[in-house]
């Protein structure tokens, strides 16, 4: 399996598709430097960083971006060989199609976990220099980790649906347009801050930094988590099972 994975990350190494990692993380850190921007309390005092808000602001960016950039990646990934018409070179191979299939996931996380990791590690050094000049809490980097974690946990969750697109369209495109619809509502969810939002799927990442967040409209536990969570879990699943038995039985015929 790890030769698998190994060759898929191979693969990516003379492409253009880690530039997307950067596209989550910079517009990241470039929340986390206004923080540094001169603040005054309503009395006039001047206003400390607020670590809790930096880690609410960087995870709605990231979740924001995410469901373009990873379905972006995850069509890529799935369908390079279909698009190189390489897919019978590939299924040639003795590997199972399945290890393939779940070596090409893998490195989707990977690049997932990549993405949350350096978006989430600008605002973690942020917090270690401002507590140079003030009270440093790690409970609040811990839930600001915690929450990045979390959110690409669930992230992960619709990755199939994307993989599943880029198999039966045999090329980017159709993931792409996915990631593009599911961005724009991930985006009209998020600024309304309702709770009733995760019960779409690709807004279930938004959960976890919802809760991270202060002063929003609604309060208390999200009544909505229960089925948000299924719903995601169903979608996972059922995405998943199509891609194994559409990898697996699909014919393959010669210059597809």
């Amino acid at each position: 399996m790890f030769s698998v994975l190994r060759a898929e990350f191979l693969k990516l190494k003379n492409t253009k598709i880690h530039w997307l990692i950067l596209l989550g993380a910079i517009p990241a850190n470039l929340i986390t430097l206004s923080a540094f921007l001169p603040k005054v309390t309503p009395d006039g005092t001047p206003a400390g960083i607020d670590l809790q808000d930096m880690f609410y602001r960087q995870g709605m960016t990231i979740t924001i971006l995410a469901p373009f950039m990873f379905a972006l990646m995850t069509g890529y990934i799935v369908s390079r060989e279909y698009q190189e018409r390489t897919i019978n070179q590939l299924f040639s191979y003795p590997i199972s199609r399945v290890r393939i299939l779940f070596a090409k996931l893998a490195a989707v996380l990977s690049l997932i976990v990549a993405t949350s990791a350096l978006s989430c590690a600008s605002v973690t050094v942020t917090g270690l220099i401002a507590a140079l000049t003030q009270q440093f809490d790690w409970a609040v980097v811990w839930a600001g980790i915690r929450m990045n974690m979390l959110a690409c946990l669930l992230a992960f969750g619709t990755i199939p649906v994307a993989a599943a697109l880029s198999m039966v369209g045999k090329s980017v495109i159709p993931s792409t347009v996915l990631g593009v619809f599911a961005t724009i509502v991930t985006l009209i969810g998020e600024m309304g801050h309702g709770m009733k939002g995760i019960l779409f799927p690709w807004l279930m990442p938004y959960w976890p930094v919802r809760e991270l967040g202060q002063g929003l409209a609604e309060s208390g536990p999200n009544p909505y988590l229960a089925p948000g969570a299924a719903i995601l879990a169903v979608t996972f699943v059922v995405s998943l099972l199509f891609c194994i038995v559409y990898y697996e039985k699909a014919e393959v015929h010669s210059g597809s």
